[in-house]
């Protein structure tokens, strides 16, 4: 089974005055949804990183049997953050699902989809990611032989540079699941997400 890392340190810049993952999603937090949704699926363990709102994400989530890094460069970008995620895996880890804090559309009953898929499909050395159309979605498992390269990763580009330079280790979880392709990055976003 696969751990989960979960991406919570962005700025927030796109979507004003206030840090999205506190945007109310069923009177939950964003966050809070997220972690809820995640934590209830069959990953094994689940680490949830944070930026510049890590003592309220630390509140918001203090019911839940997660682990919670402080990364102090999330200024530098995602990349950062998926590093320290990856450093705290446990050392038995054989993949980690990176998880985007920001998708309220995603169930446990998605995770769980993909982390079969994966079980079935996937392996050390192979990725699984979302594909809807030439569209890769979130959360992609990366195997064990990857987590190096994501810790070498740098500024805000995240994964898709390993995604590109190992396309042929990529399988496709095909689904057209919106879930899997809509996040939170803007105010409007989040008012399309209240009319669905």
């Amino acid at each position: 089974m696969s751990d989960a890392i979960v991406l919570a340190a962005g700025k927030s810049t796109r979507y004003g005055k206030s840090n999205k993952l506190f945007s109310e999603i069923n009177n939950k937090p964003l966050i809070f949804h997220t972690v809820n949704e995640i934590v209830n699926s069959k990953v094994k363990k689940v680490i949830i990183v944070t930026g510049q709102d890590h003592k309220e994400i630390c509140n918001i989530l203090k019911g839940f049997n997660v682990g919670i890094i402080h990364n102090q460069n999330y200024e530098t970008g995602i990349s950062s953050s998926i590093s320290s995620g990856v450093l705290h895996l446990p050392k038995n880890s054989s993949a980690t699902m990176i998880c985007l804090a920001d998708m309220p559309l995603l169930e446990t009953n998605d995770y769980n989809d993909i982390i079969d898929f994966h079980q079935q499909n996937g392996g050390f050395s192979t990725i699984v990611a979302p594909y809807r159309k030439k569209t890769i979605g979130n959360p992609v498992i990366f195997g064990k032989n990857y987590f190096k390269q994501l810790c070498s990763l740098n500024g805000d580009k995240g994964g898709k540079e390993i995604l590109d330079n190992n396309s042929e280790n990529l399988v496709k979880f095909n689904t057209k699941s919106e879930g899997f392709y809509f996040d939170i990055d803007n105010e409007n976003d989040y008012l399309k997400f209240q009319s669905l």
